[in-house]
């Protein structure tokens, strides 16, 4: 089946969107589902056809997959909430009913084969095989650490005054590699033409790098010494409950961060050979940091 025709939900976050740009270049019809056609309309390029739909709501979702060929999708929620297995339902169903010739679905966080169980993990782990057992061919993506992350508020400010990179919480021995969500784009787009159907694939950009490490490439970009001084798991887990709002969440992000921290090195992941299979070029740590974060504080601070 040639995959022309792509629906993305959260076309308009830190996920969706890097999906529809790189749908876009490769020259795809791209249909945008957002719970907020206004702000789409601001972001989105005119030649991108919107419609309203929530996750949550499966005539919704049914109705913004009729006649598209694949669509991309994220959890809004924990995946251990009851509101994640009605999303994966909303979405297979509508695959299934829409005759959708592949479905790409990023869990959003690290649970690889390497990973211990918890909460986090697990949750993915279950959404993911009900997702690759259904009906509609269907590929999952398991991304490492976001480099997005790095412009969360609490991060920049503290780099920015005290020089100091608190995050991840981490060992500083610890090598791993890093995902920009531009190549996590560029990777869903091409899982619609790769012969990928019914795989999990762990995924990231390519350079493995230490916290000191990366503390390098951010110094150039901050213009100041930055040192790697990272959290403990307890205090990630308060930074978290009061970004979200949630103890909840803070405490299962924690659990992840935890199940990072027993893999003492990694996650990581062969680019090289990720790179040649699927056909992509990512973009290497050194090169996201010197070319995309200074633009994204300059939007985000």
């Amino acid at each position: 089946m040639d995959l022309t025709r792509l629906l993305v939900f959260g076309a308009t976050g830190t996920q969706g969107h890097p999906v529809l740009e790189a749908a876009l270049e490769a020259g795809l019809s791209v249909r945008a589902a957002t719970r907020d056609l206004d702000e789409a309309e601001e972001k989105l390029p005119g030649r991108v056809e919107m419609v309203r739909a929530d996750l949550l709501d499966g005539g919704e979702v049914l109705d913004a997959a009729e006649g598209m060929d694949a669509v991309f999708f994220h959890l809004p929620v924990m995946p251990d909430e009851p509101e994640a297995d009605r999303v994966v339902d909303n979405v297979l169903e509508a695959a299934r009913k829409a005759g959708l010739g592949r479905i790409v679905f990023t869990t959003g966080g690290y649970c690889g084969d390497d990973m211990p169980p918890g909460d986090f993990v697990d949750g993915l782990r279950r959404l993911s095989d009900r997702i690759l057992s259904a009906q509609t061919p269907a590929v999952i993506l398991r991304p490492t650490l976001y480099l997005a992350n790095l412009v969360w508020p609490h991060i920049t400010r503290q780099i920015r005054d005290y020089g100091r990179l608190i995050y991840p919480p981490l060992d500083p021995t610890q090598r791993l590699n890093w995902t920009s969500t531009e190549d996590q784009g560029r990777i869903a787009v091409a899982c619609l033409r790769a012969d990928v159907a019914g795989e999990a694939i762990d995924i990231a950009s390519p350079e493995a790098l230490t916290g000191p490490d990366l503390c390098r490439l951010l110094a150039e970009v901050y213009e100041r010494e930055v040192h790697f001084a990272p959290q403990t798991i307890d205090g990630f887990a308060d930074s978290m409950s009061h970004l979200a709002g949630s103890a909840h969440v803070g405490q299962l992000l924690a659990g992840l961060y935890e199940g990072y921290a027993s893999l003492k090195e990694g996650p990581l992941v062969d680019t090289d050979a990720l790179q040649q299979r699927l056909g992509v070029e990512l973009t290497p740590v050194s090169r996201w940091v010197r070319d995309r974060l200074g633009y994204l504080l300059s939007l985000y601070g």
